[in-house]
């Protein structure tokens, strides 16, 4: 080899080094880079063929990434050999430094690829193949052949070997920046939508919040995917995630921002000075259904929004604003709330948490108590059932209103372990009921709707029934209005499963809203609570009492049962017995009482006669 081509390949070999050093080579550019050496190797060696040939991820073939034809200056690429033709062949590439032959059809090491492949090639005589060594392991091979007998030399096996190492470290190289960009990927971007994560929407908005006329964060979750989880799978709820992800890139402006900052949470930044519309807007343009697994999903969302950022890092003030905002919204309403932060919001934020902290350790403290009202029923007043209500003795703040901790239960899923243990309790308290010669009563219970369409919610009131020997029939499960608007298949279908098992339905707080009257028309109810409101104005105004007696009537004709809730006066008494109700709850009877208390209710009840109660003052 002459002095001058050894002085050509030291400045490739240094451009190369360069190259890999950059960290900014392409795939184009190794393809381009490699052809180049590949001429400059097949002429300083005298080869008619250079090859650089690369492994599959699990290496059971080798695919041509170049070979070059010295006789007609042609690069070809996608040629590949199997492990399975040549099996010996590619074991020997894991274990050798540089393969040099003089003549390849008396060589036993290559003898798997005599004829076919030294024939096909150009009629190889000699060879010498150099692996490629990368920081994981054997990459591939360099094969340098020629059609006439060589006998090699040093240096040419040298020269192929450092070719191979050259190859190995820009491969190394360019492995280097995927796995680079594919962590910074990680660091910014959800895996899951690819929509940006909160590092890069803090980034981003505390980039252009000082730009912005009208900066707003929103923080939005999506109110059902729980329940979808509980009906289709975890793979239907990454299904309506993505699926929503898509639809914000579609509907949202270039100067709106929007990252998933939990499994059904999104931030949402945007520059408007008609936030309430543009916001109404955006939900709008997500409301159509998503068809998810086979089914037709709407998904509804809520919001907390702020414009309130004092700090250095605003994005993430505006967001934790956002949030407090959002709770305080799902308290008052499970779904489709949007909810404006206020300061004041912060500290009450701060008693909430401290009481949801406490929320958990309660049920294991034994901290909550069931109280039981009584239901009665015809001239008689007899005691036909229960309606259990979960009571929380806090050690240090007392009974807390379950207006204050339900809601806390339900926006964090604390509700779910906190119903079963009120289905578990209910019904061992009405086994007690029943051994004490009370075996017609009923017991309902209350169940909300995040727990309703819970996957467990069947096998746990099935497994208290069979451990008690409850009948099916003697369980009441009460759900209101805001169910039904839950996805209306599942909704059926699981209406239908506890109809199936004999368990009575009922609809409590009944009249309140326009999809009341869908629950006697589409599903299996028995029962129907009038709402407590009505109830309470039915002597003062016309209008309730119209109300009142058309649900009765409604009620007869559909075969339903009515319950008066709510009952306070004897004059409200009187009314809705004449309107034809015959079935009664509420204060004139008896308050929620707790269980070292009930029994004796009963049986001073027992003693008196049911006209004596309803006329007392």
């Amino acid at each position: 080899m002459s002095k001058d081509s050894n002085s050509s390949f030291s400045l490739q070999q240094q451009k190369l080094f360069q190259l890999a050093k950059s960290k900014k080579i392409s795939s184009v550019e190794l393809q381009h880079t490699i052809e180049q050496l590949c001429e400059g190797i097949a002429e300083m060696i005298q080869c008619e063929r250079i090859g650089v040939w690369l492994f599959d991820d699990e290496q059971p073939s080798l695919t041509a990434l170049n070979v070059y034809q010295q006789h007609n200056g042609m690069h070809t690429s996608g040629e590949r050999l199997h492990k399975h033709q040549f099996p010996a062949y590619f074991t020997l590439l894991k274990g050798t430094r540089v393969i040099a032959i003089s003549d390849v059809s008396n060589d036993e090491r290559v003898k798997e690829l005599y004829p076919d492949y030294f024939s096909k090639a150009g009629n190889i005589q000699s060879m010498i193949d150099a692996p490629i060594v990368l920081a994981n392991g054997v990459a591939g091979v360099v094969c340098c052949e020629s059609s006439i007998a060589r006998s090699w030399t040093r240096l040419e096996e040298s020269l192929a070997g450092t070719f191979s190492d050259l190859v190995g470290f820009l491969l190394d190289s360019l492995q280097q920046q995927e796995m680079e960009k594919k962590l910074e990927y990680l660091a910014y971007y959800d895996q899951l939508t690819g929509l940006p994560n909160l590092n890069l929407f803090y980034s981003e908005v505390n980039g252009s919040i000082h730009r912005a006329e009208n900066p707003v964060l929103c923080y939005l979750q999506v109110d059902q995917v729980d329940q979808i989880i509980d009906a289709l799978g975890y793979d239907g709820g990454d299904q309506i995630i993505k699926e929503i992800a898509g639809r914000f890139n579609r509907v949202l402006k270039s100067n709106e921002t929007v990252a998933r900052a939990d499994h059904d949470h999104f931030a949402l930044f945007l520059d408007e000075a008609d936030v309430e519309n543009r916001l109404k807007n955006i939900l709008f343009l997500m409301s159509p259904p998503f068809l998810v697994t086979g089914y037709d999903v709407t998904a509804t969302f809520s919001a907390g929004v702020s414009r309130h950022f004092h700090g250095e890092n605003p994005a993430k003030e505006l967001l934790q604003s956002a949030q407090i905002a959002l709770n305080r919204g799902k308290m008052r309403s499970a779904r489709s709330s949007v909810t404006w932060f206020t300061e004041e919001m912060k500290e009450s934020s701060k008693d909430h948490f401290a009481i949801e902290m406490d929320l958990r350790k309660g049920l294991d403290l034994n901290q909550f108590i069931l109280y039981f009202q009584p239901q009665v029923e015809g001239e008689e007043g007899e005691i036909t059932g229960f309606e259990s209500l979960i009571r929380w003795n806090h050690p240090e703040i007392g009974l807390v209103p379950p207006g204050v901790f339900i809601p806390l239960a339900e926006s964090t899923g604390f509700i779910i372990p906190l119903g079963e243990w009120v289905i578990k309790e209910s019904i061992k308290e009405l086994k007690k009921f029943h051994d004490n010669g009370m075996d017609q009563v009923t017991m309902s219970i209350n169940i909300s709707p995040r727990q309703f369409l819970h996957q467990r919610l069947p096998a746990i009131i099935n497994e208290g029934l069979l451990q008690y020997h409850i009948p099916p029939e003697r369980l009441c499960l009460e759900i209101t209005e805001s169910v039904a608007m839950e996805e209306e298949d599942l909704v059926i279908e699981r209406l239908k499963l506890f109809d199936d098992m004999g368990i009575q339905l009922s609809v409590d707080d009944f009249g309140t809203g326009f999809s009341a009257f869908v629950y006697l028309q589409e599903y299996p109810i028995k029962e129907i609570k009038i709402d407590k409101e009505f109830i309470r104005r039915l002597t003062t105004n016309h209008k309730s009492m119209a109300i009142v007696k058309t649900i009765i009537d409604l009620a007869e004709n559909l075969d339903i049962s009515v319950i008066a809730e709510g009952l306070e006066t004897i004059e409200q008494w009187a009314l809705l017995n004449e309107l034809g109700c015959k079935r009664f709850q509420g204060y004139l009877l008896s308050r929620p009482l707790p269980p070292d208390e009930i029994n004796g209710w009963i049986d001073n009840y027992k003693r008196a006669s049911f006209y004596s109660i309803t006329r007392r003052k």
